[in-house]
């Protein structure tokens, strides 16, 4: 199994089950590998697993925020953000990253690292904002209440079974963000 396989089965079992729910035995039988051969790619065990995860998710990540910093019309660039965030079935039964590193023990371990993410993100949209002619407040506002919403409405979505709400949040962020 190659390895960027491989850290996309982990992926989806930290996502599924939480840093704190994800045994070495749910690891081993979702990626049909024994725990020897998981210790031999990763002799840190779980937690060097879920740094693998949040690196790879880490280069997705900065790969959609370099869409909203790019040069060009303001509207384009989160356009283009917008299509980059759009969740695939698999997404919508899944918690996000920023719920699966910042609870439990692995707050303690990866909460710093998504605190800068954060950080990034509200710094990128803020931008975006800026060169679209919005106050420098106003878009650090902004910039926080969506990415609050965004992050809510995944919950939200996932206890009502109803993931229109998050479409429609994604349908109004231009007029949100851009006016």
């Amino acid at each position: 199994m190659q390895k960027e396989q491989l850290i996309e089965q982990l992926r989806r079992v930290f996502h599924t089950y939480g840093y704190d729910g994800t045994s070495l035995s749910l690891i081993s039988q979702a990626t049909g590998l024994g725990k020897g051969s998981l210790y031999h790619h990763f002799p840190n065990g779980k937690q060097e697993m879920a740094s693998a995860v949040l690196q790879a998710e880490g280069i997705w990540f900065q790969a959609g925020l370099n869409l909203l910093r790019q040069e060009g019309e303001p509207n384009m660039r989160l356009a283009q953000f917008i299509q980059f965030i759009a969740l695939t079935e698999q997404d919508k039964l899944e918690a996000s990253t920023l719920d699966i590193y910042t609870m439990g023990n692995a707050r303690s371990l990866f909460g710093a690292d998504m605190g800068l993410a954060v950080q990034e993100w509200i710094a990128a949209l803020n931008k975006l904002m800026q060169d679209a002619g919005i106050a420098p407040a106003v878009a650090q506002h902004r910039a926080i209440s969506t990415i609050a919403k965004l992050e809510g409405a995944r919950m939200l979505c996932r206890c009502l079974d109803d993931w229109q709400i998050f479409e429609q949040l994604l349908q109004e962020l231009p007029q949100d963000l851009l006016n």
